[in-house]
């Protein structure tokens, strides 16, 4: 072991730390690559977070916005094998709206590194969307060079079309502290072409993409560029998002308990802002419209043919 294990979780824990000996107000220490401390500025061409945390309030394992708030939270859940035995419907009835599936994933050991679709993930899409989930997939990574983020992307073409999905296809590259793999030397620039790559072609196939990051992977791997393209899905294990970079999904606990689901599950909320909901009001009213102004038609030929008799 190269790390004692108390790490595991670093990836997607707090890896924010305000800095008191640093006169600059958004000054930051973020763990490194390294699991080093490290003084970080937010770039200033990378889009800002815009959800103002005060508006926040948890509930048990359950999010929402205090009266007022310019936007709202959606609760969900990411699931993979590991989770076992899934009741969908029950996780609907109890107030969940969304899920993200493990479409794939990688192994991260030296002398396999092959890419795996997961052993549940037929059943669970199908149990999902029977339930009324909104539903997302991700492929976790461990992707060496440009042959592997291609495969990782086919593997997503081939088993899904755009129209079975609600929520984007979201590329999960993550480093393994708790063991070696065959990530440890690839460097920086080789995760954000993978990145590139694997997103040109799910986006030629016609999908949403989204993707992974913690703080670690905002600020010493992923380009300005990089965080700029993506819909971006936060890891952070903490009470409230701590991120000065912008994202839409926030995964906030990596091992919760919760009914319906046989063992723990990562938890996460879905920021929406207001407009954006009126906006997506406003085009579900135009079929409303449509069969309101039916209904009206039918009902003036009704009269017409009542008043005949």
């Amino acid at each position: 072991m190269r790390v004692i294990f108390f790490l595991l979780g670093i990836t997607a824990s707090v890896l924010f730390f305000s800095c008191s000996s640093c006169p600059e107000k958004d000054c930051l220490k973020i763990y490194n690559r390294q699991i080093e401390r490290q003084h970080v500025h937010p770039h200033p061409d990378v889009a800002k977070n815009t959800f103002d945390t005060k508006w926040l309030k948890k509930k048990g394992e359950f999010y929402y916005t205090k009266k007022g708030a310019p936007y709202r939270v959606v609760n969900g859940v990411d699931i993979s094998r590991h989770q076992g035995e899934v009741d969908f419907d029950l996780l609907k009835e109890n107030g969940y709206e969304f899920v993200i599936l493990r479409l794939a994933y990688r192994r991260y050991g030296y002398e396999s590194g092959n890419l795996v679709k997961d052993e549940n993930f037929d059943r669970y899409y199908e149990d999902a969307k029977n339930a009324g989930f909104k539903i997302g997939v991700y492929v976790y990574s461990q992707a060496i060079n440009d042959e592997e983020a291609l495969e990782e992307a086919k593997i997503v073409i081939d088993n899904l079309t755009p129209d079975m999905l609600d929520l984007p296809v979201v590329y999960d590259p993550e480093f393994v502290f708790y063991d070696e793999a065959r990530t440890d030397e690839v460097a920086e620039e080789v995760f954000c072409r993978n990145t590139e790559l694997f997103f040109d072609e799910i986006e030629k196939a016609g999908f949403k993409t989204m993707l992974y990051a913690n703080l670690m992977w905002k600020f010493f791997v992923f380009t300005p560029e990089i965080l700029n393209k993506y819909e971006m899905w936060f890891a952070q294990y903490s009470k409230k998002p701590t991120s000065p970079y912008r994202f839409t999904f926030w995964q906030y606990s990596g091992g919760s308990k919760i009914e319906g689901v046989e063992k723990p599950c990562d938890m996460n909320v879905w920021f929406i802002p207001l407009e954006e909901e009126v906006k997506e009001s406003d085009a579900l009213c135009e079929p409303c419209d449509l069969r309101q102004e039916s209904d009206e038609s039918q009902r003036e030929v009704q009269e017409t043919q009542d008043s005949s008799l």
